[in-house]
């Protein structure tokens, strides 16, 4: 196995484990994390929409906290994520909060490319559904930076608080 791959796994088991071992960790904190869709501005055709996969957000309000996860990336590769967050007040009514952060993203940025490892900002807004469901809308802009070219796209994530 990747010696990358090791140290993704060993950091996520570790920060699952200070969540849940911290005492003031609350439950409602936690959620398990269904990444859904992508939607791309530019090259639509050449992108995958639907960008299965599983994570874990532990995103108390007015604190840091961390989300880690796998997905089908835009074109096809098995992609993994790590990062940091933190979660502001909540709005209208508490149906509404952000989430700002970073996170380590280990995906194939640009089609027939190898997989690379790039630091990306976590700009969210999060939108209660339910009582224990909620969405997370995030994306990133088209960016030119350092001979480097990002498309830009618009991603959804379902949230589903268990307990």
């Amino acid at each position: 196995m990747n010696s990358k791959i090791i140290t993704k796994i060993i950091m996520a088991v570790t920060l699952l484990g200070l969540s849940l071992g911290t005492s003031s960790a609350h439950a409602d904190d936690g959620h398990l994390v269904f990444n859904t869709a992508a939607i791309h501005f530019k090259n639509f055709s050449e992108r995958n929409a639907f960008v299965p996969g599983l994570g874990w957000e532990y995103s108390p309000t007015g604190k840091v906290g961390f989300h880690v996860g796998t997905l089908s990336d835009s074109f096809g590769a098995q992609a993994a994520y790590l990062g940091v967050n933190y979660g502001t007040r909540r709005f209208f009514n508490n149906k509404l909060r952000f989430l700002l952060g970073a996170t380590v993203v280990h995906k194939q940025f640009h089609k027939n490319k190898p997989l690379e490892t790039k630091v990306v900002p976590f700009p969210v807004m999060e939108m209660n559904l339910w009582k224990r469901a909620s969405l997370n809308i995030s994306g990133s802009p088209e960016i030119d930076y350092n001979g480097s070219h990002s498309n830009a796209v618009m991603f959804f994530q379902f949230k589903l608080r268990l307990q």
